[in-house]
């Protein structure tokens, strides 16, 4: 159970730094200096590439807490 916990609180994170990356895109909106929104923009994709990385690892781990409980049954 305690894993089952762990996970949602990953899942919970993940949302968490959606919420930042809607911010930081809302502000490349607003930008319009090139220099600003550059910066912004790349910034934007390596937490995006960072986020999907920790999606991943999370659903894994769900995955793999699955199968074990399910071989034990």
């Amino acid at each position: 159970m305690e894993e089952l916990y762990s996970i949602m609180r990953d899942f919970l994170e993940v949302e968490y730094n959606q919420e930042s990356l809607l911010c930081l895109l809302r502000a490349a909106k607003a930008a319009y200096c090139s220099e600003k929104e550059d910066l912004i923009v790349n910034s934007a994709k390596f937490y995006l590439q960072a986020l999907q990385e920790e999606l991943k690892v999370a659903i894994n781990r769900l995955d793999s807490y699955i199968a074990e409980n399910a071989k034990k049954q």
